[in-house]
């Protein structure tokens, strides 16, 4: 059975979530948070910085890098979100902005990246 875009999705940031606390140590504060200027997938926070976690998923095979799908209008969007969440909560010196491509094949993983995308 094939997965919907938004199942597809949701697994993927599911998958980044786990991989960010249990690997990294993060802790993710918030998912799927709004404002006018976008949807930030995963907010985390580490030991001195809030990090704004976009996850690009993709079913395999599917031509080109997740990670090029984010093009960039959509980073100033999401700069401009995470600024907004920083300045609300004004905790953290340091903010950044991640993206994830995570590509499935029959229910596993068969593809990976996590890049720094802000500040570069």
């Amino acid at each position: 059975m094939t997965a919907t875009r938004k199942e597809l999705g949701s697994l993927g940031e599911s998958f980044v979530s786990t991989y960010l606390e249990r690997c990294l140590g993060w802790r993710v504060i918030e998912r799927n948070w709004r404002v006018r200027y976008g949807e930030l997938d995963l907010l985390a926070e580490n030991a001195c910085e809030l990090v704004a976690v976009e996850v690009k998923t993709r079913s395999f095979p599917v031509p080109g890098d997740p990670i090029e799908a984010l093009r960039p209008v959509q980073i100033g969007r999401l700069v401009a979100a995470l600024t907004a969440y920083a300045a609300d909560t004004a905790r953290w010196p340091v903010v950044a902005l991640d993206v994830v491509a995570v590509t499935w094949r029959d229910g596993l993983v068969v593809g990976f990246r996590h890049e720094r995308v802000y500040p570069v």
